[in-house]
């Protein structure tokens, strides 16, 4: 029995040696493995850490530079001086302060007014521009509508006169600054003429630039109106054949200017007191019938008197001139429709 014990007891410490052994040989060094947890902690810390003071310092520097773009005052800048250039008068248009009226019939007036003004360079008598003429309104009218029809056709080419002056004004100006002086002032010429037959109202507008270093320029126009109602008068408005009427007041037109020759003239020699007579068919060249740029006919004669009649004024003009004769409009009967003839013959 002591030896069975006893080999139990040999079998026993050997099994505690065995399993010592073991233990030693698969035992983990539990402190390195703590240290190295340590360490990771740490690092995993460190970086945030680091993150976060980047994020940090990142914020702050936006915000600094959001307070000093906000905070910054705006740069001075440097006035530069602008040129201003000299003041150039707008002309003094007519005032209608001495009107002249004329009434034409019981019904309708027409207001006219001469006018002269001028334009020099400031401080001195040197001339630059002149506007000179005549202007013509209705002042009044059984119908506002009439009148306002016609006066909307004359003032508008009165201003386009009006800007023209204006412009060869500032022209001349502009020729003075840079020159000291200017080669001969402008002029600047509009007239209007008109003629009626106590039914129908004609207006003749012109107006002519001269000086400078241009030729001379004219513009012409011409209208004519009703009376009663206002209505632009015109060939097709009238006539049952506009070409063959226009064709015959051409003709008759250039018929009436042609002149017949001029007197003989006298020529004496003192030296030898021999007189010597010669005599020569002075003929003045006129206007062909086709050589009119444009042909108008205006109702009535040149005239302020307003009575019914049967007379017109035929008006051709050739290169800026004008050429006139008057007519007795029977003869051109047959062209005209009912509207023509209530407005020349009837």
């Amino acid at each position: 029995m002591m030896r069975f014990e006893g080999n139990k007891l040999v079998a026993l410490v050997l099994s505690a040696g065995m399993a010592a052994t073991f233990l030693a040989a698969c035992s983990i060094n539990t402190d390195k493995l703590g240290e190295g947890i340590s360490d990771l902690g740490n690092a995993f810390v460190t970086e945030t850490e680091t993150t976060e003071t980047k994020a940090t310092e990142t914020t702050v520097t936006e915000e600094t530079t959001v307070a000093s773009e906000t905070s910054e005052a705006p740069a001075e800048t440097t006035p530069v001086a602008t040129p201003t250039p000299s003041a150039t008068p707008l002309p003094q248009r007519v005032d209608f302060s001495n009107l002249t009226d004329i009434q034409l019939n019981d019904t309708f007036t027409v207001s006219t007014e001469a006018f002269s003004e001028s334009s020099y360079v400031d401080g001195t008598e040197v001339l630059l521009a002149k506007f000179e003429g005549s202007r013509l309104v209705v002042s009044k009218a059984a119908n506002e509508n009439v009148a306002n029809s016609i006066n909307l056709i004359v003032n508008g080419f009165y201003n386009e006169a009006a800007g023209v002056y204006s412009r060869v004004y500032s022209k001349a100006k502009a020729e003075y600054d840079l020159k000291g002086s200017i080669e001969s002032p402008y002029n600047v010429l509009v007239d209007f003429q008109y003629t009626t037959n106590g039914r129908a109202l004609s207006v003749l507008m012109v107006y002519e630039v001269t000086g400078g270093e241009a030729e001379t320029n004219t513009v012409i126009d011409f209208a004519s109106f009703d009376m009663l109602s206002g209505q632009y008068i015109t060939f097709n408005t009238v006539c049952k054949d506009p070409v063959g009427l226009e064709n015959a007041l051409r003709a008759g037109l250039a018929n009436s200017l042609k002149i017949q020759p001029t007197p003989a003239e006298t020529d004496a020699a003192a030296e030898t007191q021999a007189t010597t007579e010669t005599t020569a068919a002075q003929a003045v060249k006129t206007p062909e019938a086709d050589e009119f740029d444009a042909v108008y006919i205006a109702p009535g004669p040149a005239t302020t008197d307003a009575a019914r009649n049967t007379f017109a004024t035929i008006y051709g003009v050739v290169d800026g001139k004008v050429y006139s004769a008057v007519i007795d409009m029977n003869a051109y009967a047959n062209f005209l429709n009912r509207y023509g003839a209530s407005l020349f013959i009837a």
